[in-house]
């Protein structure tokens, strides 16, 4: 792990997702549509350690992997083809963000590049308006609970072409809208509508129904017709730290995140042993180690999702009927931390237990494919 994000192991897991996910995103996108707006909302700078090229924030990652999307894309300098747009209201940390934009400009010179001074909700109209390529990525990553109600995403709400990244910010929604706070109410009322918030206000409020909460309200008030979270736990307290929440409008969006999400997390339990090792004073290569004491809390979830896969298909299955393969499998991922190869896994031993049925199966075809559709067996 890099020392710049010593003592800050999940700021480094939260960004080595963001950045997994950046370049199939956009390779992807822009196969099928001619421009991408990137929009950080929260952009910073703040608490990083590299203050020349901030490659230990958001704003240094988006502009290095989409960068190097655009050069393998054979983008042009006179026609460029992704836009980053940053948008910070500490006035100390704009002006390292706005200073670093202009140095960037030369450096990156197949991106444009567009910066907003204030808050995320004043400046949610005129960065919509400026965001006016043909899909978009919406980046909230805030250092609290506030400042981006489902009134504001809403304004960025261009139908089906966009995608969106909020980072649930778990201790401080915790401590602020689920606890004994004066303000509990209202707090939730910024987060999730006034209506949710009447509904957990009335019900057992906890950060599971709030987080559950803000999923449907993705889902519902925004749109998207998939949402799924990926937790990042802190490496010294075994608790999630940040939780991210993920929506999109297309089946293959899911996939693209649970594979940044299992290449990520997967090095952040690795990072999460070594650390506790070296705490212990323990010689880590000593003797021989157990996959199992290797695991944290992600690749040990992962496990009982494997383990409970076939369960979810057929519970999918009961209630929406036959449903393409790409479908199925991101009803799926919206549950459970795995990936697409592994919901096949699932189905091809279904089928062959005879609860799914096998119709789709052809000669030689070890998978569904996207094409196939998957349904419960008559005599299930």
């Amino acid at each position: 792990m890099s020392d710049l994000y010593e003592g800050r192991e999940q700021s480094k897991a939260k960004h080595d997702i963001y950045a997994r996910y950046l370049v199939p995103f956009a390779t992807k996108i822009l196969s099928a549509w001619p421009t991408i707006d990137v929009i950080d909302g929260f952009a910073g700078p703040w608490e990083n350690s590299d203050t020349v090229n901030l490659s230990d924030t958001s704003i240094g990652v988006s502009l290095k992997v989409l960068s190097e999307v655009a050069i393998k894309g054979n983008h042009t300098h006179s026609a460029p083809r992704i836009r980053c747009i940053f948008n910070e209201s500490n006035p100390k940390s704009f002006k390292l963000l706005s200073e670093f934009v202009e140095r960037s400009r030369k450096k990156y010179p197949l991106l444009k590049l567009q910066s907003f001074e204030g808050t995320f909700e004043q400046n949610a109209q005129a960065i919509d308006n400026a965001a006016n390529h043909s899909f978009r990525l919406l980046f909230v990553d805030p250092t609290g609970y506030s400042g981006f109600p489902p009134s504001c995403l809403k304004t960025f709400n261009t139908g089906r072409s966009q995608e969106i990244i909020v980072n649930m910010m778990r201790s401080f929604i915790e401590r602020f809208a689920t606890g004994q706070h004066s303000d509990t109410e209202k707090n939730l009322i910024g987060l999730i509508g006034e209506k949710r918030a009447t509904n957990l206000m009335e019900g057992e409020l906890s950060i599971e129904a709030v987080e559950r909460e803000y999923l449907t309200m993705l889902k519902e008030d925004l749109g998207f017709k998939f949402a799924a979270y990926s937790p990042i736990h802190n490496p010294d307290r075994d608790q999630i730290h940040f939780n991210l929440a993920y929506g999109t409008n297309h089946p293959d969006g899911l996939e693209v995140l649970r594979q940044a999400e299992f290449k990520a997390l997967s090095e952040h339990d690795r990072t999460r042993f070594t650390k506790k090792a070296k705490q212990s004073g323990g010689d880590l290569f000593s003797g021989m180690m157990e996959e199992l004491e290797v695991r944290g809390p992600y690749l040990r979830t992962r496990q009982e999702h494997v383990d409970r896969v076939k369960a979810v298909v057929r519970s999918i299955l009961m209630k929406r009927g036959a449903v393409k393969f790409p479908e199925l499998s991101a009803r799926v991922q919206e549950i459970l931390f795995l990936r697409r190869t592994e919901v096949g896994d699932a189905v091809v031993e279904m089928t062959n237990e005879g609860s799914v049925s096998a119709d789709w199966k052809k000669p030689k075809q070890q998978k569904p494919r996207a094409i196939d559709t998957i349904k419960l067996s008559p005599s299930f």
